[in-house]
Formats: structure tokens, C-alpha cells, sequence
């Protein structure tokens, strides 16, 4: 991978193409199962969770290089474990190992001056008991160089500076027409379209599908610059700050920190961009943030922007899903926006694998739209809350929940045996689900290191029993003998680590079991043995993948 990775890298800087995104434009439509339009952190990630399962995407990007711009720095435990399934979360650890450690923010009279407080921020939390991966804090553009390598790597067919211009939807498939990076038209014909083309998606615009929530919150007006942070920076693992009242603004910067961006808010009510953000006004705004005088600092550029926070109306039209800022916009705050779009892209490639290998009806994607638009807005929710003190805007009064718990600790409604299940939160600390339908498979160390979530594999099912689920795994070995979709695993009785059992930290008994889905979600759970476990399985795993598999005589 190293070799890899500095080639992309070095490509990428160029503003270059591998050769394999060579194109002729002049020939006849092109096909591909699947066609992601944008290339951002959400679109590259999807390439590379189909690529690493042996599903070869065609991803477009009209912008020819990663945007240098400076966006998301926070990444989750759950979102580095779904890296990590693919192999790819050593890659962005060792990026973020060979910065200078920022795992905290602080409110400063200036970024030069004191430091009236600071924390730690709760994504650079302990969470070993709750998962195998800390949270990596890097800046977005490192972690898209990351990703776009590995996924290029595992066979992804990426173009950049290649546009969206329309598309025309079918009953069987999806016809896009394109213009590639000379501007010479062509059409791919593509069995699914997935949008990652962010908040202003041309695709959900020509849906037609409309947003629900807060257009804007705020208005912010970015003022870059460059200027030499290293000594101010030095030994205090800041990765953001906010300066004190009665100017306050934000402050973030790049990691190898030598430009970055003030961001102050204005009513455009009473505002007049063009005088209040003027040169001498920025130079003057940008002086009391940093604490510099404006020699030791350069502007280069201003950009007006709103927050908003809305989702929308529908993840889904046909054969075109929305992921990301396409289907949500969320508020900076508490580091879930990436994160979010990120998840969305683990939820629905994980089920369109399994429906292209044909272990899955299509019925199974019918399932995305309510799982993830309920997180999407229910993290759109939390943003909002955080901001209430800040934004004129209505905000419902909601319990604030952890950043664990609303990054981590979230639960997909589905249907569920047990009555009680239906009443349990939508999201909870991570340490207290026992196994719950709907939520995460719970992390447990096992013997030499790995974790139970390392037990879920290449887009395959896993059922996992108790340590006297013998007659489970018998079934399981029965409904796929030549292991094509399930795979099974006992846990031990005890773990080397922790004091609890496995099996009640799954909420079974020793002869219970658990099926988890390649997203590591817990599609169904028992807690004991069946009178007819065969059927038992059969049932569960029929209702899992949208009614596809097992087979009528297994469901005998």
C-alpha cells in the first residue's frame, strides 16, 4: 500500500490521472452496476467499500484534485471500524501519527494570547472498551488521499474532472450522461446511481426531491490565510479555537500549519459584505484572532457561507440513493457531519454487495431510506442543540446526548419479537446496548487482539453463538454448507479482558445466538436454543436479506 499511496499522492499534487482512467468517449454508453457521482470523503469511501467486496464502481468527481479547503478533522470509532474492515484504517492512523498531536480546542483571547479553557475534544475519548478503534483526527484531504488510493487500488474506476449533466431513469437501470475532463460528452448505463454530490446535489435536484429542517442557521464568512503557526502551535494539541467575546470568531488551520481560516458570523440583514469584509477589515479581523500583526500573516481570499441543518425528504428515487450532505446537511458541530455521510455509505453498499451477489432480493434496499434517514435526523437534531445559545433559529427542546452516543451508539428501527425492543431509544451510550436488534455488534476483546467485529468479513453475515450454541452453528452449516453469504463463530465463555461474559454482553445465553449483518448491526437475536433451530435460522435470515435466501426446504 505504501508505494501506492505515495504514487497517488505525488499523481494527485500533479493534478494528474492514473492511466487506467483513460476514457473514449466516443463509444457506445458505458455499463457499470454501480455509478457514484461525487468524490469527497463520502463517494470515495462507497467506492472503497464496493471495491474492497469485488464490485467495481465508476466514481466521477468534477473537481481534478482533493480540495485543499479545510472541512472535517474528526473521525469516529465507527466510522474507522468500517476502514478497518476494509483494510484501510492503518493507512489513516499512520497519517495522523506522523502529525503533531491536536486533540483539543480551547477558547483563547487570541490564538497567540492566553487561553482561558480548554478540553479535550470527546472524539479523542478513551472508547477501547466500547471499540477496536480510537478516533483518527486528520483533516479531511488527508483522509480522502487515503481513501481514494485504496480504493483505486482495489479495482475502483475513479475519474476526476469528469461532470454530472443529467440522468434518465428506467425500471431496470439508470442512463447518465457525463462530460469527461476535455468536456466531451458520454453516457454510462450503471444498475445503480448513488449521489454523493453534496448539498447542492445536482441529482436531488433533479429528482425534485425536496429538504425538511433549517435552510440556514447562520451566516459565517471565512477569511483565509497564511502565516507561519508552528511556534505559536507547538506542544499545545490544539486542533481548533474560538476566540473570546466581543469579536468572536473560529479558528481552524491545516496540519502542517502554515495557512488556515478565521470564520466570523454576520446578520445579512444589516450587513454589507462588500464593506464590512473588505481588505482592511479582514486584515483587521484576521490580527485580533490570530494576535499576529498583519506582516506576519497574508490574507488570501474570503468566502461567504450559511449552516444549515435539514434533511431530506427522501434518501431514495428507483435506482438512485442519496448519501451524505446530498441527503443531509448538519451543523459543524460535535464533528457528526462527515461521520454521518460516511455511515450512510457503510449502510447502503453493505446491502447492495449482498444484492449484487445475489444473496439478497432488492427488497433489501428498501431498508436504507428508514435506517439512516432516522440517524440523519436525529444527528441533525443534536447538531442543532448544541447550537442553541448561537442560532435564532427554533431548536426543539431534546435531551442532548453524548457525542458517543449520537456517533456510536445509534440504533436502526426494524422489526423486532420482543415488544420491549420497540420502546428502547433511537441512541444510547455505546457501553449499555446488550445486543439489541438494530445496534451495534458489541465490541469484546478476544484472545491475540481481535475484536468480535473483526468476526464480520468480506460482506458476508456472521452468525454468532453462545458457547454452547453448537446446534446453531450446525444450522447455519446446513442453510449455506459452502459458506457463499454466513458465516458462523462461538464465543468463549470467558475473555481475557473484562469481567463480564460474552454472551451477556450480547444479551444470550450460552445457547443463544446473534445475526449480524456485514455492517456489524445486529439483524436478530435469541437468547436460547430453539425447539427447531434450523427453521429458527432459516426465518431470521430469509426476513434479513429482503426475503432472498434460504432456500423453501431449509424454511420446511
Amino acid at each position: 500500500m505504501g508505494s501506492d499511496y505515495r504514487r497517488w499522492t505525488e499523481s494527485m499534487q500533479a493534478g494528474g490521472h492514473y492511466e487506467a482512467m483513460d476514457l473514449n468517449p466516443s463509444a457506445s454508453a458505458q455499463r457499470t452496476a454501480v455509478l457514484i457521482v461525487g468524490g469527497s470523503i463520502v463517494g470515495a469511501s462507497a467506492a472503497l467499500f464496493l471495491a474492497a467486496r469485488g464490485i467495481t464502481p465508476v466514481l466521477i468527481e468534477k473537481h481534478p484534485t482533493v480540495s485543499t479547503r479545510l472541512r472535517a478533522k474528526v473521525f469516529y470509532p465507527r466510522t474507522m471500524e468500517a476502514y478497518r474492515s476494509v483494510g484501510a484504517a492503518q493507512d489513516v492512523y499512520a497519517v495522523q501519527h506522523s502529525l503533531p498531536p491536536a486533540d483539543h480546542a480551547a477558547i483563547v483571547t487570541s490564538l497567540a494570547g492566553p487561553e482561558l479553557r480548554r478540553w479535550c475534544l470527546p472524539a479523542a475519548e478513551d472508547f477501547s472498551d466500547v471499540s477496536p478503534c480510537p478516533s483518527a483526527l486528520v483533516k479531511q484531504a488527508d483522509l480522502e488521499e487515503v481513501i481514494r488510493a485504496r480504493a483505486h487500488a482495489a479495482g475502483a474506476d475513479l475519474r476526476f474532472g469528469h461532470r454530472f449533466v443529467r440522468l434518465r431513469q428506467h425500471d431496470d437501470h439508470v442512463e447518465a450522461e457525463l462530460l469527461d475532463g476535455q468536456g466531451r460528452p458520454y453516457t454510462v448505463r450503471t444498475d445503480y446511481l448513488l449521489a454523493a454530490d453534496g448539498n447542492g446535489s445536482a441529482v436531488r435536484g433533479q429528482l425534485g426531491i425536496g429538504r425538511r429542517g433549517s435552510e440556514v442557521v447562520s451566516h459565517s464568512m471565512d477569511i483565509g490565510f497564511t502565516a507561519d503557526l508552528r511556534q505559536i502551535l507547538e506542544g499545545r494539541r490544539l486542533a481548533m479555537a474560538w476566540t473570546d467575546q466581543p469579536q468572536r470568531a473560529y479558528l481552524s488551520w491545516n496540519t502542517t500549519h502554515d495557512h488556515g481560516t478565521v470564520s466570523v458570523t454576520y446578520d445579512p440583514a444589516v450587513t454589507d459584505l462588500a464593506t464590512a469584509f473588505d481588505a482592511e477589515r479582514c486584515r483587521d479581523v484576521a490580527s485580533k484572532a490570530l494576535g499576529l500583526p498583519p506582516s506576519r500573516f497574508t490574507i488570501t481570499g474570503t468566502r461567504p457561507w450559511h449552516m444549515g441543518g435539514w434533511v431530506a425528504d427522501s434518501y431514495r428515487s428507483g435506482r438512485i440513493f442519496l448519501v451524505g450532505d446530498a441527503a443531509h446537511v448538519t451543523p459543524p458541530v460535535g464533528g457528526f457531519g462527515a461521520n454521518t455521510g460516511i455511515q450512510d455509505a457503510w449502510n447502503f453498499t453493505t446491502k447492495l454487495v449482498s444484492v449484487l451477489r445475489g444473496d439478497a432480493t432488492p427488497s433489501l434496499l428498501d431498508d436504507y431510506e428508514p435506517e439512516r434517514r432516522t440517524i440523519g435526523s436525529l444527528t441533525v437534531e443534536q447538531a442543532l442543540l448544541r447550537l442553541r445559545d448561537r442560532t435564532e433559529v427554533p431548536v426543539e427542546n431534546l435531551p442532548l446526548l453524548s457525542e458517543a452516543a449520537v456517533a456510536l451508539g445509534y440504533r436502526y428501527p426494524m422489526a423486532a419479537e420482543d415488544p420491549i425492543e420497540l420502546e428502547l431509544p433511537t441512541a444510547d451510550e455505546p457501553g449499555r446496548w446488550r445486543g439489541e436488534p438494530g445496534t451495534r455488534l458489541p465490541h469484546l476483546r478476544l484472545t491475540g487482539g481481535a475484536s468480535t467485529l473483526d468476526s464480520v468479513r468480506d460482506g458476508r453475515y456472521l452468525l454468532l453463538a453462545g458457547a454452547e450454541g453448537d446446534l446453531w452453528a450446525q444450522a447455519a452449516r446446513e442453510l449455506d454448507p459452502h459458506h457463499t453469504f454466513l458465516d458462523v463463530a462461538l464465543l468463549p465463555r470467558e475473555v481475557e479482558y473484562g469481567t463480564a461474559r460474552p454472551a451477556d454482553c450480547c444479551g444470550i445465553g450460552d445457547d443463544g445466538a446473534l445475526l449480524i449483518r456485514p455492517d456489524h448491526v445486529i439483524a436478530w437475536r435469541t437468547g436460547r436454543a430453539h425447539p427447531n433451530t434450523s427453521r429458527a435460522l432459516a426465518e431470521a435470515t430469509h426476513r434479513a436479506l429482503g426475503g432472498a435466501r434460504p432456500s423453501a426446504d431449509a424454511m420446511s
